[in-house]
């Protein structure tokens, strides 16, 4: 596995003629809970499992603690935190996919993946929605603090664009 932080400063700008650079540095709690979210989603197997192995409770149950996660650690930071908006927004996506997954009166997921019925391609979509929107946040969040990923979690990673 692949991790390096480099979350001490950011290049904001150079200068010249004469020379000049300016750095930003990242605010302590950011670095914090950005220690804290990687490993923890990395633990999320409902993020990169193949679908086909996994149980519709256990991915509830997953992500309702990824989604209890996120919340948590987003009202450690300053509202206009672009890492605060981040994990807001990837609450918002476990929040979707918990709400197209349950049960109208229950907080049983819909089907068996396994079946060949509507509530399993709902139960798909909403995994394959779920872990491309986490993805994309993810990915966001990589290039702004400069942190590379490696392992599993890479797989829900937009791919680079073409050239």
């Amino acid at each position: 596995m692949k991790r390096r932080l480099r979350l001490g400063k950011r290049l904001t700008g150079v200068s010249t003629p004469v020379g000049g650079v300016s750095w930003e540095t990242v605010p302590d709690i950011e670095r914090d809970v950005l220690t804290r979210l990687v490993p923890f989603l990395e633990d999320r197997r409902v993020l990169y499992n193949p679908s086909e192995v996994e149980v519709p409770r256990h991915c509830v149950d997953s992500v309702l603690l990824m989604r209890r996660f996120l919340v948590e650690q987003s009202g450690l930071l300053p509202r206009d935190s672009e890492l605060g908006q981040a994990l807001r927004s990837m609450a918002g996506a476990c929040r979707r996919f918990l709400d197209r997954v349950r049960g109208p009166h229950s907080d049983e997921p819909l089907g068996n993946p396994m079946d060949w019925g509507y509530n399993s391609w709902v139960f798909n979509q909403a995994l394959g929605e779920l872990r491309g929107q986490v993805g994309i946040y993810l990915q966001d969040l990589l290039q702004h603090y400069g942190l590379d990923l490696g392992g599993p979690l890479k797989d829900i990673l937009p791919p680079p664009p073409e050239k």
